[in-house]
């Protein structure tokens, strides 16, 4: 009888003790995290351009449309350009926004974002040295840099459309005109020149990825 419960005490010293769910929960959680390195503590939400960065962008637009209007009014207007084709049309604009996506990429160091990419990687840099840098300080750094890059690209978007409707009045590209053939009167070529340059300059974005990733190789696919 008592080898029996000298054998059962020992078996109970031998058990070891059985994790909580909880800690299994945590343990999963921290797998997971580690197993996908996409998966990151800090993320945050997408943020919208904030009204400055909105306004800025139409002021922008609406001075290439106030110079339009202005060659349109003296009389200089050039002679319009005609493609043979619709696929020439947007062949056309095609080229017209590589070229002015290649002209704005030395000005983009003075657009919105510098100051907040730099100050996340101060703080992302501080917070793998350092332990006191809390995470509410890269979430906040990270919120910034995404607020920096929204603001970023309606500015950018504003200020190709001026450039692009102020390039189409100077040139004579109107893309309803030359869609429509060389007799239609139906719009005003400065309000023509506006759309056009609302049609390149909403090109220049995606232009610029796909640029970006062509130069970067399959590696920053």
């Amino acid at each position: 009888m008592s080898e029996a419960s000298g054998t059962d005490m020992a078996q109970g010293r031998a058990a070891a003790p059985q994790p909580s769910p909880a800690a299994d929960g945590a343990s999963e959680s921290a797998s997971a995290t580690e197993a996908d390195p996409n998966v990151t503590p800090f993320a945050v939400a997408s943020q919208q351009a904030g009204p400055g960065a909105v306004v800025a962008a139409f002021v922008l637009m609406a001075a290439g449309g106030f110079v339009a209007w202005t060659v349109w009014s003296s009389g200089a207007n050039p002679a319009k350009i005609e493609p043979s084709d619709t696929t020439a049309v947007f062949l056309t604009l095609l080229v017209f926004a590589a070229a002015l996506e290649r002209i704005l990429e030395p000005f983009s160091r003075w657009l919105p974002g510098r100051r907040a990419e730099a100050a996340l990687e101060r703080t992302l840099a501080a917070a793998s040295n350092r332990a006191d840098v809390s995470s509410e300080a890269v979430t906040t750094a990270r919120a910034a840099m995404a607020r920096a890059k929204a603001n970023r690209t309606i500015v950018t978007w504003g200020l190709a459309s001026g450039l692009a409707t102020v390039a189409s009045s100077s040139t004579g590209f109107y893309v309803l005109h030359a869609v429509a053939g060389p007799d239609w009167n139906g719009l005003a070529v400065w309000i023509d020149a506006i759309i056009t340059g609302v049609m390149v300059g909403s090109g220049t974005k995606p232009l610029h990825d796909l640029i970006s990733r062509v130069q970067n190789g399959p590696s920053a696919a």
